[in-house]
């Protein structure tokens, strides 16, 4: 598959989603899932969402270091999966020049509370499937389009 043609329409997906679903490591085992609001996805795929440092997902990432977020669209009959090392992150610069009144109601104090922080996922690992693109591998249908970061950049895997 053509790995640029398959960055486009995981782009194009993940750009048009305003909520995904994020999952952690369960610190007891197993995984925890929840439906957050992401920052637009960067340009290196690196993804910020806006969070309060007493959430679980927050204890989970500094723990176990990693985090998924799974972006899916009826419309297009298609999801996309980012995964990848993340980090909790202070950034009051980004806090100031991303806030606006409705983060007030999730998140008192404004951009100068230490308690809103980032969750930062660096992702290392695109799947996406999309039924109104065509991107289903073999067996169609049943399998995702996997892309890995390599240090030279994408490459598609087949899983």
């Amino acid at each position: 598959m053509d790995t640029e043609r398959l960055l486009t329409v995981a782009r194009a997906l993940v750009d048009n989603v305003a909520f995904c679903v994020a999952g952690t490591q369960a610190e007891a085992g197993g995984a925890n899932v929840r439906v957050v609001q992401p920052m637009r996805v960067q340009d290196d795929w690196t993804v910020n969402v806006i969070t309060n440092r007493r959430c679980r997902k927050v204890r989970e990432i500094e723990r176990f270091k990693r985090l998924t977020l799974l972006y899916q669209s009826d419309d297009r009959r298609s999801y996309v999966c980012l995964a990848g090392p993340a980090e909790v992150v202070e950034d009051i610069e980004l806090k100031r020049a991303t806030w606006t009144p409705a983060h007030d109601r999730w998140n008192p104090g404004g951009p100068e509370n230490p308690a809103t922080v980032f969750m930062r996922l660096k992702t290392d690992r695109i799947e996406l499937w999309s039924a109104s693109q065509g991107i289903m591998p073999e067996p169609e249908g049943y399998s995702a389009a996997v892309l890995l970061r390599h240090p030279g950049g994408w490459k598609y895997e087949t899983t």
